[in-house]
């Protein structure tokens, strides 16, 4: 292959990469932007899941609510967890703590769950870093939140299951302009808050630690962007709940 036929196939490949990218940062945008739009219409919506809340029907099998933003909503459980529980999904993509506490009665103590799965924070932390002068009191009212579902859980007789919060990836250069590195140490700060919560009926999910450990941020290939889980994350963390799931069956040896 000659020179200029060579340098054809190299820029004709970057182009192929470039478009890809774009297409992908594209798709994203548009996933986002319709999220933050449903969003602005209906902040607060208690009654989001009525319809199939009113619907849900008793399986026979104790009742495990996975309540949160779309990290929740994107959780997945073993075929293990899958035939021995009913898995009621109740998150919402771009809803924040403060959003989701106005649905907590209805999505999940209502619900009449044997155990709760929480998965929330991170949609708080990213917005918080990014409005230094709303930062504290993002922080603080994300922990007061994370404490209240994990008490009113527990007092309504379920096994709360609280996850920490999983550090974003390092974002991509179209994302840099809108992204502020503080939403590491946020989460540090919220995700010690978490692990301090345990008890009895509280158990903790360390997804951050399990995904990102003492790294700095979530590996790429854990990631989908900066903020979501790949399956095989999601695969991984599947099988830690399931683990932690196990003791709580009926019948099983405490």
């Amino acid at each position: 292959m000659n020179w200029p036929a060579a340098a054809l196939v190299v820029l004709s490949l970057l182009c192929l990469l470039l478009a890809g990218s774009l297409t992908s940062a594209v798709m994203g945008a548009r996933s986002f932007f319709q999220d933050r739009s449903e969003l602005r219409l209906r902040p607060i919506d208690p009654g989001r899941f009525a319809d199939a809340n009113r619907a849900l029907q008793s399986s026979g099998k104790d009742r495990i609510v996975i309540f949160g933003d779309s990290r929740a909503h994107q959780t997945t459980v073993s075929g293990d967890t899958g035939s021995a529980w009913q898995v009621v999904s109740r998150g919402v993509s771009g809803e924040s703590s403060v959003q989701a506490s106005y649905r907590f009665q209805n999505d999940v103590i209502d619900l009449r769950p044997r155990v709760v799965l929480i998965v929330t924070g991170i949609n708080d932390a990213v917005a918080a870093a990014n409005l230094p002068g709303m930062e504290r009191a993002a922080v603080a009212n994300l922990k007061a939140n994370v404490s209240r579902f994990a008490q009113e859980a527990a007092a309504s007789g379920a096994v709360a299951i609280v996850s920490t919060i999983v550090r974003p990836t390092t974002p991509r250069l179209i994302r840099r302009p809108f992204w502020s590195d503080r939403v590491y140490a946020l989460i540090d700060e919220v995700n010690a808050h978490i692990r301090g919560l345990a008890a009895d009926n509280v158990l903790i999910l360390d997804a951050d630690e399990l995904l990102v450990g003492d790294k700095t941020t979530l590996p790429w290939h854990l990631a989908t962007d900066e903020v979501h889980l790949s399956k095989e994350a999601h695969k991984l963390l599947a099988a830690r709940l399931d683990e932690m799931l196990r003791p709580l069956r009926p019948g099983a040896a405490h």
